[in-house]
């Protein structure tokens, strides 16, 4: 018997893509339909191949239009959030701005039978304006709903939380990526949540791993890549941040990075590849050329975003990552560069309790005071630090490769 499952939220392909692939090759009686898949980069091109969305509606029509404002009118839900937004939050365009797209939501199922035919419904993305089409699915079928990281780490506002919170009480399973989300969860949400969550990772895309191994030894390949795109040839290669966005820390990294003695042997990599608007850019670049510049160590700004081999060489051309954000879930470019066998350097505050349980071989700071002492004694030591990360490839396989977990979201999903 064919399994339908919905999906709805947010709809990049970077955490949907590896998990129903793998899904659908896993469990042959699955069908896939993501009405608003989005891809972000061109390595995923081909990847819509799994979703079945063939026949899915998303047009408008003034009859179905009607329908759907007289079902808002008398949905107590809808009257909820819009009263919460108008009296408590105080804001007039934003409550109308509600009306619209909760209209349009509903609209939305009416054009498809409100989806009655599908098992499971699956929403990503903990966040208001990704979950209005819950609170439409019918009555006694599976609600699914997958917190990415920074939609629980860095969402604060009162009428996020108040809808969340109402969200994840008619969830049927509620899934995050280590047991310290799993805590905020329920210490933010409500113990009553406790016994609906899953504690799951995302599958990841192997490719990338299996491109790092086979260019491992591609020392022609490294020294080109190196060479294109301004990494040292004779230095150290200290990568900062993964993406473009202030969230990374990249300027208090750099200022920490003022009392390091080994400057001379170090050439820093400044990541701003995506996350990132060509406006904010600009004025960022001025603020990291400043401290860059009093520093007094060479440097590169990247903003290429690589895909296919270029990110695997580009994970094997650095040497050391510096990986200290405000908030993570669990950091698909850690875990690839630590398979690169980089040297990584990351913050205590972070919930990388999976990455420890893994028995992965990383260095913590507390603090950003601590950054430059022990960057100097990691240089100072370079090749035997490098040597105790001997076993972080055949762990990362062992865990993060594992069929167990493709089988465990086909029982949260079935």
């Amino acid at each position: 018997m064919i399994k339908k499952i919905l999906v709805l939220g947010i709809g990049q392909n970077n955490f949907l893509s590896f998990l129903y692939s793998n899904l659908k090759k896993y469990d042959k009686n699955v069908s896939i339909s993501a009405p608003f898949f989005v891809e972000i980069n061109k390595e995923s091109k081909n990847d819509s191949w799994m979703y079945n969305n063939v026949g899915i509606k998303k047009g408008k029509s003034f009859f179905s239009i009607i329908n759907a404002i007289v079902f808002c009118l008398f949905s107590k839900h809808f009257f909820q959030i819009f009263f919460f937004i108008l009296f408590v939050e105080g804001k007039i365009s934003k409550a109308l701005h509600f009306c619209l797209k909760q209209i349009e939501a509903k609209n939305f199922f009416a054009q498809n039978n409100d989806f009655k035919e599908f098992d499971t419904f699956h929403f990503h993305f903990m966040q208001y304006s990704y979950l209005r089409e819950l609170f439409l699915v019918p009555k006694n079928k599976k609600i699914v709903c997958s917190f990415w990281g920074s939609d629980l780490l860095r969402t604060n506002d009162i009428l996020n939380f108040y809808f969340v919170k109402k969200a994840l009480n008619r969830a049927t399973i509620i899934t995050c990526q280590s047991s310290e989300l799993k805590e905020i969860i329920v210490s933010k949400f409500g113990r009553n949540l406790h016994d609906k969550i899953s504690v799951i990772i995302f599958p990841i895309h192997q490719d990338t791993y299996k491109k790092i191994n086979l260019n491992s030894n591609n020392v022609e390949g490294i020294n080109s890549f190196k060479q294109k795109y301004n990494y040292s040839e004779d230095k150290i290669n200290v990568l900062i941040g993964h993406n473009g966005s202030r969230s990374n820390n990249h300027l208090e990294i750099i200022k920490a990075l003022q009392n390091l003695k080994n400057k001379n042997k170090i050439h820093l990599v400044i990541n701003l590849n995506y996350a990132i608007t060509e406006k904010e850019k600009s004025t960022y670049k001025i603020e990291l050329n400043n401290v860059l510049t009093k520093l007094g160590c060479s440097f590169i700004i990247l903003e290429n975003f690589f895909v296919e081999d270029e990110l695997a060489i580009s994970r094997l051309a650095s040497d050391v990552f510096i990986h200290t954000p405000i908030s993570d879930a669990l950091s698909a470019t850690m875990l690839e560069l630590l398979y690169a066998s980089n040297i990584v350097i990351t913050g205590s505050w972070l919930p990388y309790k999976t990455f420890r349980k893994a028995n992965l071989v990383y260095t913590e700071i507390n603090q950003f005071e601590e950054l430059a002492t022990q960057l100097d004694l990691i240089l100072d030591h370079f090749d035997s630090e490098k040597v105790k990360l001997i076993n972080n490839k055949e762990a990362i396989e062992a865990y993060f490769f594992d069929e167990s977990i493709i089988q465990q979201w086909t029982q949260i999903l079935s």
